[in-house]
């Protein structure tokens, strides 16, 4: 119990920090604002144009329905396979990304009109080493498709002898069927066809259509005066001749020249990558001032099992527990979706109470490893409660956890990499959105790669050498 009486300001420390947040957590409501979502991965439909910013049909319809409801628009770009979890948790208002209408998805949100068709089309390599014509000539065959999109659905229910691969983007998709670990893939006829005359890939499509999609725009059950309101526009664009602009726009022949020449400048890729940089860092650090401020009051709450504390430590310990037993990933969604929190808070609450769970247990190890005796002398010399751990007991325990803190803190810094799945523009997700409009995954990931290595490479370094200094010197003298 010599630590009762300092853990009373530090565990209140930890509860207003928790406190604290509820307020920063939730995304103010705006009735100006129409908000929609969308991938920025899927040209000629959404991506980044050769100025780093948001462009495509899908951008400018989004942005015209906007426009004709008297709203200012607002478009997130996020990951396919969280879009309509998104949508139910009310991040944004409609999806404006070339959604195919099913009877599965229609269970659970309202579609708009058609607002274009296109088709499911299988894809191979022009060597054909598999020599397949069809689909039903792929049984036993690995074929690719992107994860969440209705092809995958489609082949496992209709062609379960195929083995369905599912990956991210059609980016991966084109690595793989270049290396031939896939015998082909299955995506949208139109977007295919442009994606891999764009990558320069030696593609081809073979077969009929697999099916025809009709293309909506999905709102919540509960907005049914919005659809309403989505419908009307849809139904000025196709009378005034808006409809026919955009098609030009983006599918006739002066738009597929212009792309041919649509580079990203190196000014702009650098200055992507660095405010994804900046951004991972801030959250980075962000989350670590949270995740070791709470560490100290939960590490004391770990070694302590005695008078009123108790219940406090059997609670320290699972939560501790059940953080470190769970993948971080996990952990992102159901804050981020479960709890309903905006982007930014989720991403830092979640990474700092990772963080937590792990420094706590370096705290509790550094706490431990000193002497009781030496509380006790602080004791017999007059000190009182807070000064005896403030000058005797945290000093050396700080030290002796200082080089497992540092390996908490590179850990964090590379977990950061997983909030990009939740919107947030760090740097894998500029990345992506760059390879996206290059078609050049290797370099990009590999300048990612870079910029993670010149951050925690010298905090690797350090921790090796604090670890040596303290052993080197022993506890005792510490």
């Amino acid at each position: 119990m010599f630590f009762f009486a300092q853990k009373k300001w530090l565990i209140g420390l930890f509860l207003a920090v928790l406190l604290s947040f509820p307020g920063l957590c939730h995304a103010s409501d705006d009735n100006e604002i129409f908000v929609t979502a969308l991938t920025g991965k899927f040209p000629p439909f959404s991506y980044y144009n050769e100025k780093g910013e948001l462009a495509g049909f899908d951008v400018d319809v989004s942005r015209e329905i906007a426009n004709r409801l008297h709203l200012k628009n607002k478009i997130i770009a996020t990951e396919w396979d969280g879009i309509m979890a998104g949508l139910l948790q009310e991040k944004y208002d409609a999806i404006v990304s070339s959604m195919a209408i099913t009877q599965e998805r229609q269970k659970k949100v309202l579609f708009s009109t058609p607002y274009y068709h296109s088709g499911a089309q299988l894809f191979v390599h022009r060597d054909n080493p598999d020599k397949l014509y069809s689909i039903d000539e792929c049984r036993g065959k690995r074929i690719g498709v992107v994860l969440g999109e209705t092809y995958q659905r489609y082949l496992e229910q209709k062609y379960p002898e195929i083995h369905v691969v599912t990956f991210k983007s059609t980016i991966e998709i084109f690595e793989m069927l270049e290396q031939k670990r896939i015998s082909g893939f299955v995506t949208d006829r139109l977007v295919g066809s442009w994606q891999i005359k764009q990558a320069h890939r030696n593609f081809a499509p073979v077969g009929d259509l697999l099916y025809e999609e009709h293309i909506g725009i999905p709102v919540r059950k509960n907005e049914k005066s919005l659809l309403k309101k989505i419908n009307k526009a849809l139904a000025n664009m196709q009378q005034d001749g808006t409809w026919e602009n955009l098609k030009q726009k983006y599918f006739g022949l002066s738009h597929a020249k212009a792309m041919q020449n649509n580079t990203m400048p190196w000014s702009i890729k650098a200055k992507k990558l660095l405010h994804g940089f900046g951004v991972t860092l801030l959250v980075a650090l962000t989350s670590l001032l949270l995740g070791f401020s709470l560490s100290i009051p939960v590490g004391l709450l770990l070694i302590e099992q005695k008078g009123i504390l108790r219940i406090a430590h059997w609670t320290a310990r699972a939560l501790v527990d059940f953080i470190r037993g769970t993948p971080v990933l996990i952990q992102l969604l159901f804050v981020w979706l479960g709890l309903g929190l905006s982007p930014f808070p989720s991403a830092i609450i979640t990474l700092g109470v990772c963080a937590m769970a792990y420094m706590a247990e370096a705290v509790r190890s550094g706490l431990i490893s000193v002497p009781q005796g030496q509380a006790l002398a602080a004791k017999a010399l007059g000190l009182s409660s807070f000064d005896r751990f403030r000058h005797i007991i945290w000093p050396q325990a700080f030290r002796i956890s200082l080089p497992t803190l540092m390996n908490s803190v590179v850990a964090l810094i590379k977990d950061t990499a997983l909030i990009s799945v939740i919107s947030i523009p760090e740097l894998i997700r500029e990345a992506q959105s760059i390879i996206s409009v290059t078609f050049e995954p290797e370099k990009y990931y590999l300048i990612a790669a870079v910029l993670f290595f010149i951050v925690t490479f010298p905090l690797m370094k350090l921790s090796s050498s604090l670890e040596r200094k303290i052993q080197s010197k022993g506890f005792q003298n510490d």
